[in-house]
């Protein structure tokens, strides 16, 4: 039995999530993109650790700002005695306080003193496209504005490098490369999607001028990349980050060592007014250990996913008012949960999800729920198919045009006929499917990512190939973009 939070008294500091309205897509919603039955059947699947140990429930807390405070005092009656020598680890735990600015480091270790992580944080000046950038996260900012993070070499490393278009991706500036994040997990092709503390691999934007780029830790701009000031949010490692109409929800863990977390997870939130200020809405344990966990967020509805080893972990949680509960699952899914929940970007939000067939678990059945709840309807069972090869990402347009793209957590090759098939798209709300028309040779690694940020577009990230996948015309055709000036 899964051990759900699913009640508490509101307490001082608590910010209850607002209301947001329906209407116009807005943009910034464009990651990983939700329920109340809340039977929570996992099947056989994932053994013991869904067994009847006992959990601790968490419990609720403001941050980590009191762990600098109780260190600093510690830290000078030790000193005072002559016992004790400090090291800093500047982008590891509790050591780096909010607001304090994102500095890369020259000297290339990890330790870097106050003074030039505060230096090294101020604004830089737009340059050129670096020629060995790689894409790995794209965010769309609206008004013909994306983001675009990806490395280029620095010497014999790399470091994450931020680009920005403002002529909706036909021409690019590099606006922030950071020399100092560690990035001893951000090479090859078996890529964690639980970062290190430190870590910066994926890009989030409210629009133009404010947005994020996170990994294990979070940083916040306010001036279009040009410079960065880290945050510190409840939970001790950055999961994701999703961003509706202005509202900010953040999904973070404790107990993450070598790309698992062990829980629990927590969900904040703050907004485009006040980007830096996050508050804990609610909490949950986990029951196993997890390699990958995703938020989706649509107007106020709020959906949070786990996975380990390429399956979902759990079924999904939603936000119930202030409460995560457990999100309700068609009985024709037997034990197999819900997995690659998304909303559709137009003004439906219908919600869009697959879950494996018993008989085959490479064939999938596609599942849509009205917003405002109602039964889930199967519009198939089998006719979509994808090759084993890690993580799933399902995309909507609207109740018609799917995407689906499978590849992420980066762990898996594929070729032939079985690469072609990593991405397949749907013109009839999931009913059938189609290979699209593709650019060149299909990634044999698949695809991080795929999103929609509305209208007829669609966008595809692969990880070990340059550039990224773009689609004007709801998927049926593609083209690489590769960022130049």
């Amino acid at each position: 039995m899964l051990y759900v939070q699913t009640s508490r008294a509101p307490q001082q500091g608590d910010r209850a999530r607002p209301e947001t309205d329906g209407g116009a897509t807005a943009p910034g919603n464009y990651g990983d993109n939700l329920g109340d039955d809340y039977g929570p059947d996992f099947g056989p699947d994932f053994g013991p650790d869904f067994g009847e140990a006992q959990v601790q429930t968490p419990v609720r807390r403001p941050g980590r700002a009191w762990v600098g405070v109780v260190l600093v005092c510690i830290a000078a009656l030790l000193a005072a005695a002559g016992i004790w020598t400090w090291r800093q680890e500047p982008f590891a735990g509790d050591s780096v306080r909010a607001g304090r600015s994102l500095g890369p480091n020259t000297s290339g270790s990890r330790g870097s003193s106050e003074q030039s992580a505060a230096a090294a944080g101020e604004a830089q000046l737009p340059q050129g496209v670096p020629a060995t950038f790689r894409t790995w996260s794209v965010s769309n900012a609206g008004s013909g504005t994306l983001y675009n993070l990806g490395s280029s070499e620095c010497g014999s490393d790399i470091c994450p490098t931020l680009l920005r278009s403002g002529a909706d991706g036909s021409s690019w500036q590099a606006v922030h490369i950071f020399s100092g994040t560690d990035t001893s997990s951000a090479t090859g092709t078996d890529i964690p999607t639980v970062q290190p503390d430190g870590a910066v691999s994926q890009v989030r934007f409210a629009d133009s001028q404010v947005g994020y780029v996170y990994g294990g830790d979070l940083w916040l701009t306010t001036d279009r990349g040009a410079s960065f000031a880290q945050v510190n949010p409840p939970g001790q490692t950055v999961l994701d980050l999703e961003i509706w109409a202005g509202q900010i929800y953040l999904l973070t863990a404790d107990g993450c060592v070598q790309g698992l977390c062990s829980g629990p997870l927590y969900v904040s939130f703050t907004n485009r007014a006040n980007p830096s200020a996050f508050t804990m809405i609610d909490s949950t344990p986990m029951r196993r250990a997890i390699d990958d966990a995703s938020l989706v967020v649509k107007d106020a509805l709020v959906v949070v996913q786990t996975g380990r080893g390429g399956r979902p972990a759990a079924q999904p949680w939603t936000l119930v008012g202030e409460d995560l509960k457990v999100m309700s699952k068609p009985a024709v899914c037997g034990g197999n949960p819900l997995e690659a929940v998304t909303i559709t970007a137009d003004t439906n939000s219908d919600l869009v999800a697959l879950c494996r067939r018993d008989e085959d678990a490479n064939a999938f059945r596609v599942l849509v729920r009205a917003k405002d709840g109602g039964d889930w309807v199967e519009r198939s069972s089998g006719t979509l198919r994808l090759p084993p090869m890690g993580q799933l990402s399902l995309a909507a347009a609207d109740p018609e045009h799917l995407l689906v793209s499978v590849g992420g957590p980066r762990g898996g090759t594929s070729a032939g006929n079985d690469a072609r098939h990593t991405l397949q798209v749907s013109t009839d709300g999931g009913a059938t499917w189609t290979v699209p028309d593709i650019p060149d040779s299909p990634p044999v690694n698949g695809f991080d990512w795929a999103g929609s940020p509305g209208g007829a577009e669609f966008y595809a990230v692969p990880r070990t190939t340059p550039g990224y996948w773009a689609s004007a015309d709801f998927g049926r055709t593609w083209k690489v973009v590769l960022p130049t000036p």
